[in-house]
């Protein structure tokens, strides 16, 4: 990813129909509120004017946790590309990328949240095709050993069943993955 290629601002904005989280989840037949349940899990944030959500400017290297501006992101994740540090979980939906790398050409490109969800939601929808329990399945996303798995599933099952409620109506919603 080129650093002085603008990154469009993406509507992450949960509430609208024409949301990064209903395109994708269209595409990967993947439920966008349990999409955007995860990147709460995973990065949520507490934004200016006091909302909490997902925040895409994030990476963890060598066990450190950078987070900040976009540029700042960029440039701290392109310094240690340079370095040859390892970089682990990457933006918005945390793609863990050592496990990911076939995923994207370089980790830099995972900050982008277009392509960071995208690859999430493959991930999930892979991972949910595995089992036929959901929470296993949603916990598939994070990990294959059986209790880490149940654990986070149910952590992400409990932000998701909490934004049904706000979001839609119970007889609409529910977990699937086509």
């Amino acid at each position: 990813m080129d650093l002085m290629m603008p990154i469009a601002e993406p509507d992450l904005n949960i509430a609208s129909h024409q949301s990064l989280w209903a395109q994708v989840g269209k595409q990967f037949g993947v439920d966008p509120l349990l999409l955007y349940s995860i990147a709460l899990v995973e990065s949520r944030s507490l934004h200016p004017g006091g909302d909490v959500g997902p925040t895409p400017w994030l990476f963890r290297v060598n066990d450190h946790l950078v987070v900040g501006e976009r540029h700042h992101v960029q440039m701290e994740m392109a310094v240690a590309s340079q370095l040859n540090a390892t970089v682990q979980d990457v933006g918005i939906m945390q793609v863990y990328y050592p496990m990911h790398r076939s995923a994207v050409r370089d980790p830099l490109s995972l900050l982008d949240p277009k392509t960071n969800i995208s690859v999430a939601a493959k991930i999930l929808h892979d991972g949910m095709h595995e089992t036929r329990d959901p929470v296993l399945g949603v916990g598939y996303y994070h990990s294959h050993t059986q209790q880490l798995a149940r654990d986070y599933g149910t952590a992400v099952m409990t932000v998701y069943q909490r934004l049904k409620g706000v979001y839609r109506s119970e007889k609409n919603a529910q977990v699937v993955a086509r």
